[in-house]
């Protein structure tokens, strides 16, 4: 059974068919380039993490248990604005059904996972406790689980879409071996 020739989703006319091969549109130099920010990036990378282990030990053996601070409020009310921010981006996007939802969503269900455990840590030994676990359990666990596994299921639609629209054979890999971008010369044998 034959493939329904791909089509724009925006305008529904026929997609152009293009290489996939964006590597072929730049020049060696560019191309080295890339390659040594990309090296660069993974090694300042590595090297955060490496530096975090001391760090959290340091942190772990000298933070005071009790500390006062003057801007508490400024804290919490910044954080839950940004936390907003996130949720709103996420529900613009999603309205407006674009990819930017993504990055909008991960960063939504990362702040709520945050909010959960300092809510839970900080109120820890108070009579407020139970309230955070609940709020905590209830309520911004499941809506991060909630983004997270939405956020997956997007990507795993656009894997699939990208494989299809490039006739690449068999099914997409799983999300953790699929590439970034489409293998060089995906479609290469296809006709214009």
């Amino acid at each position: 059974m034959a493939r329904p020739e791909p089509r724009c989703p925006h305008c529904g006319r026929p997609a152009r068919r293009r290489s996939t091969d964006w590597r072929a549109l730049l020049d060696e130099g560019s191309l080295r380039t890339l390659d040594r920010r990309r090296r660069r990036g993974l090694g300042v990378l590595v090297v955060c993490c490496l530096a975090l282990l001391p760090w959290i030990g340091y942190l772990a053996a000298t933070l005071p248990v009790h500390y006062e601070s003057e801007q508490w409020r400024l804290a919490w009310v910044g954080f839950d604005l940004g936390l907003l921010t996130a949720l709103a981006a996420t529900a613009w996007y999603g309205l407006r059904r674009r990819r930017l939802l993504v990055p909008w969503a991960l960063v939504a269900a990362v702040l709520l996972v945050c909010d959960a455990w300092f809510d839970v840590m900080l109120s820890w030994g108070t009579d407020d406790v139970w309230w955070s676990i609940a709020a905590a359990l209830l309520i911004e666990l499941p809506l991060a689980a909630a983004l997270l596994v939405r956020v997956r299921r997007i990507l795993q639609l656009m894997v699939r879409y990208q494989w299809r629209l490039t006739d690449l054979p068999g099914e997409p890999p799983p999300l953790g071996r699929a590439p970034l971008f489409p293998p060089p010369g995906a479609d290469q044998d296809r006709p214009d």
